[in-house]
């Protein structure tokens, strides 16, 4: 009995089935029970698709499935045959085995073949069965239901493709559904995106997925020109390289291809708001892989993948620049809620690595001249040599960015004719470099460098970061600084003043000299102290007072007008050395500090009392230092301190000197008056008158022997002169020595 009557039946199989698989699978068991066979096997080629090969009536992995499955890739020949089997299935039971095979679709473009192995007749698998025409009608009903099923799963896969812009998945996930989803449609050996970076004319190469090993597996950036993508940008438009040995492949395009054994590729542009932002590319080993189909699969996913790479990016940058909002916010409270300029700076550059994720930080501050910028702070070098750079403004990046007040952003230092010292950035590595200027109050103070050993790895989102912090860095390390300068302008306040309270309170010189020299080396930061006092008869400067200089230092000697000491007190003005190794004014025959002392720069301010100088007062560091104006004015405020003590213990030395002559000599003229007085004593004594000695009222304060036989009264009683004499007399007594004492001269008197 033919089939004919059940072929509809066998259609409507193939299309109630879930897949074409199952279909084709369910078709060919029906066949196989119709026909009267044992077993059989389907080989369908959907045009340059992948084959399908299915077998019936047997078990997967069977001896009799590998049997059917070698035998069903041989040629079918142009009509069906129905012929004995020469070496029968293993296992093989029953009537000797024949084996019916056919081609399916049309003779001239077959789309593969079908066939069934059974018994012999009677009773067994007979062609006259199945009617002549039913190969061809089930090729083409097959290759109808293939095509409807790719039209639906085209739809399927854009549409899980377009669903993609409204999931917030990273990146790399979506990449990885559309991976998926396009290898449902379309066969290939690697797919992959390029992506356009137009600011620095790169393009990113990226594997997504891979079905075969590759030789190396792409994730880098090249430059645009001569690359496929650039001519899909150009262009607007798909390119299918058929073969990479065409030569209107593009040389670079040509070499990423055949670099990993590529022969043929699609690459679909995917578009932003107009703009070629890259492309999704598939790629095959073999040449000419691909259809015009595959082509028009590709461009209808690349369309929905660019809008999803698009607000995927946009929603990844809407966290970021949220997570970028806290995190500045977090860094600007952190910094500002500090004043100590050290650790400030310090906070800055450990912040700037972890905002923008670069490799390592420095800060650079202008110095006082605003000459050159040298690092303050750096977080993430190895080389010491950054940490003390000194980079003249104008040149360099560092400088040049201070010079024009512009971020500078570099791809690849080692490009970059602006790169000064490309020793140190060798040894730390650095490929890219983001400088952003440091401003306060509209005038640039420094600058902020964030370098990565990655080429390219700055974007314009890192340096609007940047510099939005070092808006706040700027106003942080502004009022760090004016903190410091009042904490600093307290400290030598209060130092001045102790130094002035001890010149005046104290008479003691040492002690108030070496008040002074301890309140200017802790306020100034400096080493070492010493006080150089002036010889008058020599000419020469001498050490009078130190506190930490070696013994041997004392025994040097001076002259005015040499050395740095010397000239501080012949231009009775500051003078100052920042590297007294390299400077001649500091030369051997008058150096004043013994080698190997390990003092590199000094300052030097001169003793003035009135309009001569006597003296100096000298402080040095142990580093290469420039000391700043403030710093001179300072050391001469102690420098007029010192000056003033040594003249208070000059005059107060005088002074003692001249009181204790002036006690000598009274010492003297007393004993002296002593010896007279007992000279004029015994000789009171001795003579034969009666003497008196009276006071300015004319009473009797003492009378010799003789003088108080005549006119007795009592030993210690003040008695009036007069009222000794008789009565009568005593009037004119009284006028007498009245008119003695009016007169101040000597007189007579006789009466009897």
């Amino acid at each position: 009995m033919k089939i004919r009557g059940v072929f509809p039946d066998l259609l409507a199989t193939l299309g109630r089935a879930s897949s074409p698989e199952a279909g084709f699978a369910r078709a060919l068991r029906q066949l196989v029970t119709l026909c009267g066979a044992t077993a059989g096997g389907l080989h369908f080629v959907p045009g340059r698709g992948a084959p399908l090969l299915i077998t019936g009536g047997t078990r997967h992995g069977s001896a009799l499935d590998g049997w059917l499955r070698a035998r069903i890739g041989e040629a079918a020949g142009r009509r069906m045959r129905l012929r004995p089997v020469d070496a029968p299935p293993p296992g093989w039971r029953g009537r000797p085995p024949v084996l019916l095979r056919a081609a399916l679709g049309e003779h001239a473009a077959p789309l593969g073949q079908f066939l069934l192995l059974g018994g012999r007749e009677p009773g067994g698998l007979r062609a006259d069965r199945i009617p002549s025409g039913f190969p061809r009608e089930l090729g083409l009903a097959m290759e109808q239901i293939w095509r409807l099923h790719q039209r639906t799963l085209r739809l399927e896969v854009i549409n899980e493709v377009t669903a993609l812009m409204a999931t917030t998945l990273p990146l790399e996930r979506i990449y990885q559904r559309v991976a998926e989803a396009v290898g449902r449609l379309i066969r290939f050996d690697a797919l992959g995106l390029t992506l356009l970076d137009r600011e620095r004319r790169e393009v990113r190469v990226l594997d997504v997925a891979a079905r075969t090993t590759l030789s190396e597996v792409y994730d880098l950036r090249t430059p645009l020109g001569d690359t496929l993508t650039e001519w899909v940008a150009d262009h607007r438009a798909t390119r299918r390289v058929d073969d990479v040995s065409d030569p209107t492949v593009p040389p670079v395009g040509r070499e990423l291809l055949s670099r990993r054994g590529f022969r043929s590729a699609i690459l679909a542009p995917l578009f932003s708001e107009g703009e070629v932002i890259g492309t999704l590319n598939a790629k095959r080993l073999e040449p000419r892989a691909f259809t015009d189909g595959d082509v028009e699969i590709l461009m209808d996913v690349a369309h929905p993948l660019a809008s999803a790479i698009e607000h995927s990016r946009l929603h990844a940058e809407i966290v970021q620049r949220a997570e970028e909002l806290a995190a500045l916010n977090r860094t600007g409270q952190l910094i500002t809620a500090r004043l100590d300029l050290g650790s400030l700076l310090e906070t800055i550059s450990r912040s700037v690595t972890s905002l923008v994720g670069s490799t390592g930080c420095g800060i650079g501050l202008l110095n006082a001249d605003r000459t050159a910028i040298d690092h303050v702070a750096a977080h993430g070098f190895q080389a010491a040599e950054w940490r003390t750079l000194s980079m003249p403004v104008g040149e360099g990046i560092i400088g040049s960015a201070a010079a024009s007040g512009k971020a500078i952003r570099l791809d690849d230092l080692h490009a970059d004719p602006r790169a000064a010292r490309r020793e140190v950035d060798e040894k730390e590595g650095i490929r890219s470099m983001l400088t952003v200027p440091l401003q306060a109050a509209g005038e640039i103070i420094g600058v902020i460098s964030a370098f990565s050993t990655t080429p390219g790895f700055f974007t314009a989102r890192h340096q609007t970061l940047l510099e939005s912090f070092a808006d706040q860095a700027g106003i942080a390390i502004q009022n760090a600084r004016f903190f410091e300068e009042s904490q600093r302008r307290a400290r030598e306040t209060q130092a001045l003043y102790e130094a002035g309270r001890a010149v005046n309170q104290s008479l003691e010189v040492g002690e108030t000299i070496r008040l002074i020299l301890n309140q200017a080396r802790e306020v100034l930061g400096v080493q070492s102290c010493g006080l150089f006092s002036l010889d008058a008869a020599t000419g020469e400067l001498a050490l009078a007072a130190s506190l930490d200089l070696e013994p041997a230092t004392a025994r040097i000697r001076v002259r005015v007008g040499e050395g740095i000491t010397g000239l501080a007190v012949k231009e009775r003005r500051p003078v100052q050395s920042s590297d007294l190794d390299h400077d001649p004014r500091h030369h051997v025959r008058y150096r004043q500090l013994p080698a190997g002392s390990g003092l590199r720069s000094m300052l030097a301010a001169p003793l003035v009392v009135g309009d001569e100088a006597i003296g100096a007062l000298t402080v040095l560091r142990g580093d290469v230092h420039h000391f700043t104006a403030d710093e001179e004015s300072l050391v001469s405020a102690f420098a007029d301190q010192a000056a003033m003590a040594l003249e208070h213990a000059r005059l107060f030395s005088s002074v003692r000197g001249y009181s204790e002559q002036l006690e000598a000599m009274v010492a003297a003229r007393t004993r002296e008056l002593d010896e007279q007085k007992r000279f004029v004593e015994v000789v009171l004594e001795t003579l034969p008158l009666g003497l008196f000695v009276l006071d300015g009222e004319l009473r009797v304060v003492s009378a010799n022997r003789e003088g108080t036989g005549l006119l007795p009264f009592a030993a210690g009683e003040r008695i009036l002169f007069p009222d000794l004499v008789p009565p009568a007399k005593a009037g004119g007594v009284r006028a007498f020595l009245e008119s003695v004492l009016t007169a101040r001269a000597v007189r007579q008197m006789e009466d009897e």
